[in-house]
């Protein structure tokens, strides 16, 4: 970006357009405006602030991930250490704002090509609107849609998922994933409450 004049000068319209028109109107504009277009650390040190901004927004949305392979050892062993996504590319999303106005989501469903393994589909919930309006901190779903939901091996919330299952979704299926004696491979069992 820094390299390439037009796109720091659309990173600069990109951010003046956060501004409020008092703060563009404000004396001292013009020189805080000549200074990141000519230092490269004062532009970094913009684009590092409104990252932070960006990164808070996306913290408030909600992801809910499924799979067509509820029983894979690659997966479960990755979402424990919580990678996340769903695009698969071979590189980074660009969140210049070419790539954020027209693709907010690319940074937060897009990861590398070596996890399509995964078959992973996704439901963001977000406070502003869409299909998949947040309900509270909840990602509403369609009576039905959901027909169970799956612990990993390690899990020890048991009683907490049990109670939260109770209260907003009384008789839904529980269950879990467990290691198959002598063998590389998962199978589903059903949780039973103690």
């Amino acid at each position: 970006m820094l390299e390439d004049p037009a796109k720091r000068e659309e990173m600069i319209r990109f951010l003046r357009g956060l501004v409020s028109p008092e703060l563009l109107a404000h004396p001292l504009r013009r020189g805080y405006d000549t200074g990141i277009r000519t230092d490269d650390d004062k532009l970094r040190k913009e684009v590092e602030i409104y990252s932070i901004g960006l990164a808070g927004e996306i913290r408030k949305m909600r992801v809910y991930c499924l799979s067509v392979l509820p029983d894979s050892t690659l997966m479960w062993s990755h979402y424990s250490a919580n990678h996340r996504g769903v695009r698969y590319k071979k590189t980074y999303p660009e969140w210049t704002p070419q790539g954020v106005v027209h693709d907010p989501l690319a940074l937060v469903l897009t990861k590398a090509m070596d996890w399509c393994y995964e078959r992973e589909f996704r439901i963001v919930g977000s406070l502003q609107g869409g299909p998949a309006k947040l309900d509270g901190n909840f990602v509403p779903l369609p009576d039905g849609a959901l027909t169970a939901i799956i612990l990993g091996c390690e899990s020890t919330d048991h009683a907490e998922l049990m109670s939260i299952v109770n209260e907003y979704a009384p008789g839904l299926p529980v269950k879990r994933m467990v290691r198959v004696p002598n063998h590389y491979q998962l199978a589903i069992e059903n949780l039973v409450s103690s």
